[in-house]
């Protein structure tokens, strides 16, 4: 387990690296043939959706169980918004929004020293989808250097086309995005883990060819 675990840190810290090495590439602008980039970009949007809304929902989902009432209030209503949105920039504005404001919470509760007395009084079924949840970040976690590998190559093939630039502009702010909480996300991950193994439920070993969904979140009843 522990050769695992190294393995997953190791894995996000040359991922992180790697992100700050080509930040300056996204201001827009580097050299390149400036050849037709549709296709990685397609590719980049369509992994960069999964990932946000895999994380988005995990985080949801363990604010809205181990919360306070407050914070459970809170989740509901991210979950309700986020599945009557149709309009897919902002569906993205939303999870954005939801994975900053809420990657610190679930952290945090998740780490507190009252987590596994609250995850015990959990139902069978909350504290399933509570490792359901920390499992998807760390597949989405495993699976952001690839993702990050494509921005740098979508980015670098910009040149001067104006076409290009313009469909690049939903990888920047992916990149963006997963650059910033990248470096958070080793803490929540090892932190559940643990905690679920403490409460005797598997949550299984994240890995980046691990399948994972984005599920619906569920509450505690009031």
């Amino acid at each position: 387990m522990k050769s695992k675990l190294g393995a997953f840190f190791l894995t996000l810290g040359l991922s992180v690296s790697a992100h700050a090495q080509f930040g300056g590439m996204l201001g827009g602008g580097g050299g390149g043939g400036g050849g037709d980039i549709s296709a990685k970009v397609e590719s980049f949007n369509k992994e960069a959706i999964f990932l946000r809304e895999v994380v988005t929902f995990a985080l949801v989902q363990i604010v809205g169980a181990l919360g306070d009432k407050t914070q459970i209030a809170a989740a509901k209503e991210q979950a309700a918004n986020l599945a009557k949105t149709t309009n897919t920039k902002e569906a993205e504005n939303l999870q954005g929004t939801v994975i900053k404001s809420e990657l610190s919470n679930a952290t945090a509760l998740l780490s507190d020293s009252n987590a596994k007395e609250k995850m015990e009084k959990l139902s069978p079924e909350l504290q399933k989808k509570v490792a359901q949840s920390i499992f998807a970040v760390g597949v989405a976690a495993l699976k952001l250097p690839g993702t990050l590998d494509t921005g740098k190559q979508i980015m670098q093939g910009v040149g001067s086309n104006p076409m290009n630039i313009t469909k690049a502009l939903p990888v920047k702010d992916g990149l963006a995005l997963f650059g910033e909480v990248l470096p958070k996300l080793p803490t929540l991950v090892s932190t559940g883990l643990k905690l679920m193994r403490d409460v005797k439920v598997d949550p299984g070993n994240p890995s980046a060819t691990a399948t994972v969904e984005k599920g619906t979140p569920t509450f505690p009843a009031d």
